[in-house]
């Protein structure tokens, strides 16, 4: 699957994009140096992504390697490197949670799904599987302590509606919402709050319904058939 963009998170732990995504405002033919991430920029240098973000955006980028942040000079019109900004801005928000060359490139790559087979692999012996389709008529899997959720996890740190996983068939893409008091926990990373935003989830991606310094195995292997 092909998954798209998703809401940018923002708060505690995130990236502050104000200076990187100000209110530069390029001229037709200029060029635009952007500094993002190293470990997205080093994804993103891939052949295969960089013709997907030309693509996508009609701005060409080039990666410079630096010391701490990769310098990205983008190339092309006022609307090319404005659509290129953002990209750049989606790719550093959810690769904050963990980025990989197949996480970069399916930012990149928008397609409509009609249904993604969510199961849930426990990481702990103390939780049990959960699966479900996700789809349009179906497009969320609940967790949470109370009997109704799809996955129902029994803890004093476990929120009656702790966090849901939903299905955007429009742009191919299963996000993670955090519902809890206590957090919501991706690749060891807390998850920002409902109101501040939801995060791309990839195969393969751990969702731990405890600080993993508590415990981490407190949560699942997700993955997405």
């Amino acid at each position: 699957y092909c998954f798209g963009q998703g809401q940018e998170a923002a708060g505690e732990g995130r990236f502050d994009f104000s200076s990187v995504f100000g209110d530069f405002c390029p001229v037709a033919g200029s060029s635009c140096p952007v500094s993002i991430p190293r470990n997205v920029a080093e994804h993103l240098a891939h052949e295969g992504n960089l013709q997907l973000f030309t693509q996508s955006t009609g701005a060409t980028a080039e990666w410079t390697p630096g010391d701490k942040d990769e310098g990205v000079v983008l190339r092309g019109d006022e609307e090319q490197l404005g659509a290129g900004k953002k990209a750049l801005q989606r790719m550093a928000t959810h690769c904050f949670w963990g980025a990989s060359e197949a996480k970069v490139r399916r930012l990149l790559c928008q397609r409509r799904v009609e249904a993604v087979h969510v199961r849930l692999s426990p990481m702990g012996a103390s939780l049990k599987p959960v699966e479900k389709s996700l789809s349009s008529k179906s497009p969320v899997l609940t967790m949470g302590k109370d009997k109704p959720n799809d996955a129902v996890i029994v803890d004093d740190l476990v929120s009656r509606q702790h966090c849901v996983l939903e299905l955007d068939g429009a742009k191919g893409m299963v996000y993670v919402v955090d519902l809890s008091t206590n957090g919501t926990f991706l690749n060891g990373k807390r998850l920002p709050q409902k109101k501040q935003g939801k995060i791309m989830v990839s195969h393969g991606d751990e969702l731990l319904m405890k600080d993993p310094a508590q415990d981490a195995e407190f949560g699942y292997v997700v993955n997405l058939v």
